[in-house]
């Protein structure tokens, strides 16, 4: 758990509190260097901009019958005609 300073907290809010959004890490507020029992934290985990390469190493590859499939799905969704819906017929 990161920690911030009473004095920086106040400098830099915005800062601080991008860094619990985008992370999720915790940071506990402290006044001259001594714990206050007082914590940031996420309101909910909120999801990650970047991926560790290692995460993506564990996504199996697509197997050929899938890959037919989803390329099926996606052509007969294209050939779909789109209509306006407050077009009246």
């Amino acid at each position: 758990m990161r920690t911030v300073g009473t004095r920086e907290l106040k400098q830099n809010p915005h800062t601080v509190i991008q860094h619990v959004l985008d992370t999720g890490d915790e940071y506990e507020i402290t006044n001259y260097g001594r714990p206050t029992g007082v914590r940031i934290v996420p309101d909910h985990p909120s999801p990650r901009r970047w991926v560790p390469g290692g995460n993506l190493a564990d996504i199996p590859p697509m197997s050929p019958r899938n890959a037919a499939d989803w390329r099926a799905d996606v052509e007969s969704a294209m050939a779909d005609e789109v209509t306006d819906p407050w077009e009246r017929a």
